[in-house]
């Protein structure tokens, strides 16, 4: 068995979401501005709000709450659920439940070797309804632990022959391992037992998406959206569908739809930025990527995406503006650090050349092209000079 720190660094988002053309995936805490300061505090006030002190009044509740939103809670919550747990245990001790409330609650005090403790016990216990694998199994998922939920979930249906939500689960652990074939299985079982059931409809079109078949993909799609048209992740993966065949009109439909369901939602203004620059329609972009910055002040991708589409619109302040800002933040992608800086160092030069123009702005003139000097690299001795000169001349 490995330490914690092994177990809380592999977790994965267990089940299936719209997704997106590729991207950067982000970084470390950003760098404090005035929209994200006003972002934090407001986050801050509202998990305050939620922090209020809450007592279980059973098992059940306490259950649902550490694995809805365990982050969420407060130590008298948690101490709450633990006690809980205890009792149940004191008459059940292979209680899966009770078991689950107890490794989460070691989990949220950080208690490294009580947390293994009770992993090792959880993955030992077998159990005898189908509802309490598809639990257990869940939490082994949510860790990382794919395989054991892969049998937790076979179980269920081994106790059950008819148990709609193993085989769904079934569905979403396979896909998870990338064994497609499996999965395509699980859900298809899961659709015989349950035709209306919209996400393995989804789920479904999205593997087939990912293999490409993207006629089937759609009509699994269409049909997760005929049995909840509100379903809004359905709605993001037939424009993302749309968009890698190229037909940019019916993707900007799908994300707007989208949008109109899920308007808090950054991946819809993500994806429509997309579309408009497929489209070469910056401006509509540029006001995407904003919106998408609203919801998410702390995207990067999006703020150099942004960026690069000012640069374009030789709006070269507010671009340098943004691409320090990203280049600043604790960026672990290499790559995506030197295409921002990059970047940033065209900015300047041109926000440079722009302010020398200006009699009262020579100064700024000045820091641009030294920025640009900073910036850049494998600047010949000539250029170096050359820009050195006109830094003179403003002097």
């Amino acid at each position: 068995m490995k330490k914690l720190s092994i177990i809380l660094i592999i977790v994965f988002v267990f089940g299936c979401a719209g997704q997106n053309i590729n991207r950067y995936k982000d970084t470390a805490p950003p760098k404090k501005t005035q929209q994200t300061t006003k972002h934090i505090q407001k986050e801050k006030a509202t998990l305050e709000t939620r922090q209020k002190t809450i007592l279980f009044e059973n098992l059940d509740a306490a259950f649902i709450a550490m694995n809805k939103n365990l982050n969420e809670l407060n130590d008298e919550a948690v101490r709450s659920a633990f006690e809980i747990a205890v009792d149940v245990l004191k008459k059940d001790p292979d209680h899966i439940r009770a078991n689950i409330v107890l490794f989460n609650a070691y989990l949220y005090k950080a208690n490294e070797e009580q947390t293994v403790e009770q992993f090792n016990k959880l993955a030992v216990l077998e159990p005898k309804k189908p509802e309490s694998c598809i639990e257990l199994g869940t939490l082994f998922a949510r860790l990382g632990r794919v395989s054991e939920a892969i049998v937790l979930f076979q179980r269920s249906v081994e106790l059950d022959p008819n148990f709609v939500e193993g085989y769904y689960n079934l569905g979403r652990a396979f896909s998870l391992k990338r064994q497609f074939d499996q999965s395509i299985n699980a859900y298809t079982k899961t659709i015989e037992l349950a035709p209306k059931h919209h996400r393995a409809w989804n789920n479904l079109g999205w593997i087939y998406m990912i293999k490409k078949e993207y006629k089937k993909a759609k009509k699994h799609i269409n049909k997760a959206i005929e049995n909840k048209p509100d379903y809004g992740v359905a709605h993001l993966n037939l424009g993302t569908i749309n968009l890698l065949q190229q037909d940019f009109d019916l993707a900007e439909k799908n994300f707007k739809h989208f949008i109109e369901l899920k308007p808090e939602d950054p991946e819809g203004y993500r994806n429509l930025a997309s579309v408009y620059q497929k489209k070469q329609q910056f401006d509509d972009a540029i006001t995407m990527f904003r919106k998408l910055l609203k919801y998410k002040p702390d995207d990067y991708v999006a703020m150099n995406n942004l960026a690069v589409l000012l640069l374009s619109k030789a709006r070269y302040g507010e671009s340098v503006r943004l691409l320090q800002e990203v280049y600043n933040a604790d960026i672990k992608n290499s790559k995506f650090k030197a295409e921002v800086k990059k970047s940033l160092a065209l900015a300047s030069f041109h926000l440079a050349e722009t302010l020398a123009t200006h009699a009262d702005k020579k100064q700024q003139a000045v820091k641009a092209y030294e920025d640009y000097l900073n910036y850049s690299d494998n600047l010949s001795e000539t250029a170096i000079q050359q820009v050195k000169d006109k830094i003179t001349a403003l002097q």
